[in-house]
């Protein structure tokens, strides 16, 4: 049986073009983590001058986590779907720019039944999501006696605009900020403060005839504090994260990407709150001349501080 099958893979691996570094542009989608500038990382080249690249995505979301310590209560329960578009073009001499507006409905939303047969599969755990009603919109964080954070209203809202720049401080390495302005919608926590990054995007150098292909980045996010438990925010957060995609035919890339982040809340013995953040994003991505589509799953694998299932779905229009 190996033996038909070992010639057939060398051809794929001959026919299949070189690879190029292009990151799933996720990051945490938590309703918690829309008041902070974590912004997509990964795109280690600067556009071209005259270049220029639009992408149109769609993020569902779902988080349940309830937990009490000490005097604290907290229940984060909901789903996100977030509609967003990105551009980005280069300026020349290395430089470019980009922005990005997205659009959020926050509610109860359908997928809880689907993720418990999703971690039922893969044998994950469903953090007792099972033990409460489902399709239930819950966003409620008591302290010392008093509701800090009580949201049940459902709907559309915006979320905060982006603008950001790049400079190509190598052939490999692009040097980034981003501006988070606040139009989102703090009652629907969709954002609705000012915050900014600054990080580094390093896309590995592989050999430019490999199939391979990934990404190493870091920085720092600053953000003002908003309504949102304000005065137990952090205003300086650092993140990053890494990927690695390999080109396994002429229009399939299948890749897989981690990003980190440190706490986004303090004063709290309460994991959701005072823990970092990591999620798993894996997937794949089919490749035409003049667009792509993007498919990719998002896990914790550090529980409670993010969500424990996003589904991203991402269409590109630019060449590869």
């Amino acid at each position: 049986m190996i033996r038909p099958i070992l010639p057939l893979a060398a051809l794929l691996a001959a026919l299949a073009p070189a690879a190029q570094a292009a990151p799933f542009d996720t990051n945490n989608q938590g309703a918690l983590a829309q008041g902070f500038a974590l912004p997509v990382i990964g795109h280690g080249h600067v556009l071209a001058e005259g270049d220029s690249a639009s992408r149109f995505s769609l993020d569902l979301t779902s988080e349940y986590t309830t937990d009490t310590a000490g005097t604290e209560t907290i229940t984060l329960d909901g789903e996100t779907a977030r509609l967003t578009g990105r551009y980005r073009a280069g300026l020349g001499g290395g430089w470019e720019w980009g922005a990005e507006l997205s659009a959020v409905h926050v509610g109860g939303g359908f997928m809880d039944s689907f993720i418990e047969g999703w971690h039922d599969f893969f044998g994950l755990p469903n953090g007792g999501r099972e033990l409460v009603p489902q399709d239930r919109y819950q966003y409620r964080y008591e302290k010392d006696g008093a509701v800090r954070l009580d949201r049940t209203e459902e709907g559309w809202a915006l979320g905060d605009v982006r603008v950001s720049g790049g400079w190509a401080a190598s052939e490999n390495l692009a040097l980034r900020a981003e501006l988070k302005l606040p139009t989102g919608d703090e009652d629907k926590l969709t954002g609705g403060n000012l915050g900014g990054a600054l990080w580094a995007d390093w896309a590995l150098p592989f050999d430019i005839d490999s199939r391979w292909s990934g990404f190493a980045s870091a920085g720092l996010s600053l953000n003002q504090k908003g309504d949102v438990l304000e005065d137990q925010q952090e205003t300086l957060v650092p993140f990053g994260g890494a990927g690695a995609f390999l080109r396994a035919t002429q229009e399939i890339e299948l890749g897989a990407q981690l990003y980190a982040h440190g706490p986004l809340y303090k004063d709290s013995a309460l994991d959701q709150l005072d823990r970092a953040g990591l999620q798993l994003v894996f997937g794949g991505r089919w490749i035409e001349k003049t667009w792509a589509l993007d498919i990719a799953f998002q896990e914790d694998l550090i529980t409670k501080s993010s969500p424990d299932f996003s589904v991203h779905v991402g269409l590109t229009l630019a060449p590869r």
